[in-house]
């Protein structure tokens, strides 16, 4: 029902909208056009207004000019006294005043004596007219508004053949004003700009001029009190004004009496009622047809699309039936909605269940393929146990059923510490079969109830259903351990393997699953901290431990970028003669606030990252730039051992940086050794020798360190380039107490021998473990008996106090064989 309502109408609502839109925009249209024709028959009634009054002041002036002309009778006034002239205007004045309008008469001669005046003495503004006809021999007509408005009109009168006279005089406006009022018929009015402001002024500043009859001067004054009084004066002369009083209507215009002189105003009144109203009366027609037409129209649209509409709808309601994957009920929908004859929607609709059919196909195939996907996504391919996605799925699911259950839900990390021999050692497809096999003996160590996931690599979570306390957990943790301390049959081949286990607890149904997985991992590598092959119990503490390692590797790449890591240098000595032939580098870090830190505290955690690279690169130039010291001492038959990390050996970079180090020091590589240990060896033996081999062309030598504690090495010792191999301190500190280390050392040393290289002895003590060393052909000796390591800033002071024509003071007659 929400799609019947809402779609159709959305789309009918924008038609409408034009329609509406479209009529309203040819209403107004037709309205601006009424209003338009009704402005320009405004403006035809100005003009026409402006019109009648030149015509009627020019009819006017030239009757005034033809009747003063006539006065004279073209009679000569030459011979004539004043007198006699007198008596002839005076014959006349009577009847020009009474019968046409006239008030004053002035007759001056040609020379500008006054012949005859109604007044003794000219006004000075006929005299200027006098002088002005005079000049131009032109007629000439002024209105001046005093008192009273008047028009006066000065013309020359031919007298003789040589002579004439200018004839002035005045007359009232009340005829032009009637004869105007006639034509027009207007009411008119007189306005005099007393201020002289002219076209800059208000239109309030005009004051009203005689002559106004009485009850004509109420009217007007009413009016021009409703009029605004901000309107200007030249908006007036141009535009007239147009005011609603009451139920009537007026149009005022205003003209200048005279074009040259705009102090003196003529204002037309027309009463436009009938018009204005008949204008309105037109415009609320042209509304009422518009809104007919619309209805009309809309009416008609409405009819026209109903059928339309329904169908659109019905395919408009029956779309959403493919979003919820309702197939059967569209394509019953579609069967019902078919019509006897084509058209448009037709064609849509057979789209439309063509679009159907094709997301009904293509629905079931992604459902196919989402169970494939999801099966690939939360199980392990190899051994068929869930993923780590799907353990998260279980907790997610399991944990809120603690409200119900009540118990203690646990989560078990494994993982089996000597899994890597297995691959380096037999390859990864056997190291697989091994999985397989381990996941079948720990289905042996849990209920049905219980959750197993592998994690990844060699390592396994278990869930365990809730049990009551965590003396059962224990339980299966312990006999999880118990059978892995049993060999493993893989192949007809027997495995003896260990299992660190990792255990987090938790009563809480809110409890993170995330957080629960980190916690049992983190109890599984403090289980491998104490040696492995034991169930951990995660608590508080290890958390914090695993905060302060985490602040300790950040501190270790800090220390990097802050030079706070330096190299202690540990003398080694020929045990024959008691020769300086080199040192190891040790690396140590002076922290600020916490002063030394032991290497075995950071060392482990620069493992795989690239600070470890940097150390390490870091040191191979630190050992050249020693080297070029002890070279300035005079020492120069002294090397530096430099341990290489697995990482380093494996870098690319190595060869070309020890390139430069050689362009940049000189050719000291004979005087580098670099050490490896056998684990760095074994990494990847193929790709070291390959190394080595194109390091020792380079002149570097090269020692292993700690022989004898790591695997896998003896079978390559005789394919590397190794000039010294290095027997490990736990071997020296017990060969005069323990015959098995005795032996391990002695054959070592025959053993290296025989290959043609040499021994180095660390960690010696004492003076019997020197002496003995050197019963066994030990070449080179170092330890605390001969020298702790000392620190960079203080090794070129003591080698200047303890070394003396290259042989190491200190150590009485240890050094002297024969007195041994």
């Amino acid at each position: 029902m929400q799609v019947f309502i809402s779609l159709p109408w959305k789309i009918l609502g924008l038609l409408i909208a034009g329609l509406l839109l479209g009529s309203v925009l040819l209403t107004y249209t037709w309205l601006d056009k009424l209003d338009e024709d009704f402005a320009k028959q405004q403006e035809f009634l100005l003009n026409k207004d402006a019109q009648q009054y030149k015509l009627l002041t020019d009819m006017l002036l030239n009757r005034m000019e033809t009747r003063l002309e006539s006065l004279v009778r073209f009679r000569s006034l030459d011979g004539q006294s004043k007198e006699q002239v007198a008596q002839l205007v005076e014959e006349e004045i009577e009847h020009l005043q009474m019968n046409w309008q006239v008030g004053d008469l002035w007759l001056f001669k040609q020379d500008g004596e006054l012949l005859y005046g109604t007044t003794s003495k000219a006004p000075a503004h006929i005299l200027r007219d006098k002088q002005k006809v005079a000049d131009q021999q032109m007629s000439v007509a002024n209105i001046r508004c005093d008192r009273i408005c008047e028009l006066y009109v000065s013309v020359p009168i031919l007298l003789g053949q040589q002579s004439w006279a200018i004839l002035s005089s005045s007359s009232s406006l009340l005829e032009t004003l009637a004869y105007l009022n006639q034509a027009t018929g207007a009411d008119l009015a007189l306005f005099k700009d007393t201020a002289n402001h002219q076209r800059g002024s208000l239109f309030s500043d005009l004051r009203l001029q005689e002559p106004l009859a009485i009850s004509k001067k109420h009217k007007l004054q009413y009016v021009l009190s409703q009029m605004p009084e901000n309107l200007y004066l030249k908006d007036m002369l141009e535009n007239g004004a147009r005011l609603e009083l009451e139920d009537s209507m007026l149009l005022l215009n205003l003209l200048p009496l005279q074009q040259e002189q705009q102090s003196a105003y003529l204002l037309l009144m027309h009463d436009i009622t009938e018009f204005s109203r008949a204008h309105k009366a037109y415009q609320q027609r042209v509304l009422w047809i518009a809104v007919s037409v619309f209805l009309l129209l809309l009416g008609l649209f409405f009819w026209l699309t109903r059928r339309f509409r329904r169908r659109l709808v019905s395919l408009a309601g029956s779309l959403p039936l493919l979003a919820q994957k309702r197939y059967q009920d569209f394509h019953e929908r579609q069967s019902q909605a078919t019509t006897l004859f084509r058209d448009e929607l037709e064609i849509l609709q057979d789209s439309a269940t063509s679009l159907g059919e094709e997301l009904e196909r293509l629905d079931g195939q992604v459902e196919a393929y989402t169970r494939e996907l999801e099966n690939i996504a939360m199980f392990d391919k190899l051994t068929g146990l869930p993923n780590r996605n799907k353990l998260s799925f279980y907790l997610g699911d399991i944990l809120p059923t603690l409200v119900d259950k009540h118990g203690i839900l646990s989560v078990l990390f494994l993982d089996f510490d000597n899994f890597r021999k297995i691959n380096d050692s037999h390859g990864h497809s056997l190291g697989d079969d091994f999985l397989v096999t381990v996941t079948k003996e720990l289905y042996l160590c849990i209920e049905k109830e219980d959750f197993i996931c592998r994690f990844g690599g060699d390592e396994f979570v278990l869930v365990l259903a809730p049990r009551k306390d965590e003396r059962q957990i224990l339980k299966v943790a312990e006999a999880i351990q118990r059978r892995f301390c049993q060999p493993v049959q893989v192949q007809n081949l027997s495995f003896h393997v260990s299992v660190s286990i990792g255990i987090s607890v938790t009563m809480e149904p809110t409890a993170e699953p995330e957080e629960l997985i980190r916690q049992a991992d983190m109890a599984m590598y403090h289980a491998k901290d104490q040696g492995g092959n034991r169930p951990c119990l995660y608590n508080e503490q290890m958390y914090r431990a695993l905060t302060r390692r985490t602040q300790l590797e950040e501190e270790v790449r800090e220390a990097l970028n802050y030079d706070e890591l330096s190299f202690a240098l540990q003398p080694q000595i020929e045990i024959l003669t008691g020769r300086l032939v080199g040192f190891e580098a040790l690396l140590r870090w002076i922290h600020p606030q916490k002063g030394f830190v032991p290497p075995d505290e950071f060392i482990p955690l620069l493992e795989n990252t690239e600070s470890m690279l940097r150390i390490g690169y870091w040191g191979l130039r630190k050992a050249f730039e020693i080297l070029q010291r002890l070279r300035a001492m005079g020492l120069m038959g002294c090397k530096i051992a430099v341990n290489l990390s697995a990482e380093q050996m494996l870098d690319s970079r190595l060869g070309p940086y020890l390139q430069e180090l050689l362009a940049e020091f000189g050719p000291y590589a004979q005087w580098v050794e670099l050490e490896l240990t056998e684990r760095t060896l074994v990494m990847d033996i193929d790709h070291c020798l390959g190394i080595m081999h194109q390091l020792r062309e380079m002149g570097f030598s090269f020692s292993i360190d700690d022989f004898g504690t790591g695997y896998s090495s003896l079978s390559y010792l005789k394919k590397m380039p190794v000039e010294v191999i290095k027997i490990d301190r736990s071997f020296v500190a017990g060969m005069l107490e323990n015959h098995a280390d005795y032996q391990i050392v002695s054959s070592t040393i025959a053993m290296v021998h025989n290959l043609g290289m040499r021994v180095v002895a660390e960690g010696v003590e004492n003076k019997d473990q020197l002496r003995c060393l050197n019963e066994l052909d030990c070449e080179i000796g170092q330890g605390y008996y001969i020298s702790r390591p000392i620190m960079e800033s203080d090794l070129f002071s003591i080698l200047s106090s303890k070394v003396k024509d290259g042989i190491w003071q200190g150590l009485g007659h240890a050094a002297q064989i024969p007195n041994l």
